[in-house]
């Protein structure tokens, strides 16, 4: 008896090891079959500012648009952080985190700031997301280098934090000195954030098989005309700064979060 309670354990903990064993070959053929080898399809995003239709480009300063009240207004500045981006199949909950950790100044003043080139892993994807807006964490860790340099001018002080969008333009609307109106949008406490997680669709629904060693070009519209309305209206006459966490800035940034669009989409 005393030799047979001394061998059981043994081939328990072998039995144990050969199933282990068994399992681990079985998801190491799950995972190839999934595709999951390396990131090696080249991703290029291209934004692109546009005022009430997607092929309306935007200008700084020497057009006059009019928003939803029919005011009319020039723009001088419009820039955003983004980060987190991602690339989804909503059909297999599929999801490739590109980038996680980067953050991006998008500013339409400089041209260099608006192509984001990532790898991603080959996978048909009929979505794309990123989040809009700098995280609760580096708001409040003191200054940043790179794009979230203080020297940027999208950084408050900090309890205030980052200003995750701004737009900027003159208006005879507006009742500010020189017909300014100049919207400072910020705020990452949980009662006044205004950080956002963006979802968009291809064109068309489409699913977009992006294949190893390939190249895929999005090109994403953001439409200034969208922060004046949709869900909430948004006069210059009667707001012509919001420079400060709040309520407003809340409905401004819910506004433009609807701003993006995937217009275009060239698969190679």
């Amino acid at each position: 008896m005393t030799k047979q309670r001394h061998i059981t354990p043994i081939l328990t903990h072998t039995i144990s090891l050969c199933l282990l064993a068994l399992f681990f070959v079985a998801c190491q053929k799950e995972l190839k079959m999934d595709g999951i080898d390396e990131p090696d399809h080249n991703i290029v995003i291209n934004f692109r500012p546009v005022v009430q239709f997607d092929n309306q480009p935007m200008y700084f300063d020497t057009v006059t648009y009019k928003n939803e009240f029919n005011e009319s207004f020039k723009v001088s500045a419009f820039k955003f952080y983004i980060h987190g981006i991602e690339l989804m199949n909503t059909d297999s909950n599929k999801i490739y985190r590109a980038g996680d950790q980067d953050y991006y100044l998008i500013d339409f003043a400089d041209s260099n700031s608006t192509t984001i080139k990532l790898n991603v892993l080959p996978y048909k994807y009929n979505r794309i997301a990123f989040t809009m807006g700098v995280d609760s964490v580096l708001n409040v860790s003191g200054a940043q280098d790179g794009v979230l340099d203080p020297a940027q001018g999208m950084f408050w002080e900090w309890n205030t934090g980052y200003i995750m969008a701004k737009l900027e333009g003159t208006s005879p609307a507006s009742t500010a000195p020189a017909n300014t109106f100049k919207y400072h949008i910020g705020g990452f406490r949980q009662s006044e954030s205004v950080i956002k997680k963006i979802i968009l669709l291809f064109p068309m629904n489409n699913d977009i098989d992006m294949k190893s060693k390939g190249k895929t070009d999005l090109t994403i519209s953001a439409d200034v005309y969208d922060w004046f309305s949709n869900p909430h209206d948004i006069r210059i006459s009667a707001n012509a700064g919001v420079m400060m966490p709040g309520a407003l800035a809340q409905q401004i940034a819910d506004n433009y979060s609807k701003m993006f669009t995937v217009v275009e989409v060239t698969n190679n």
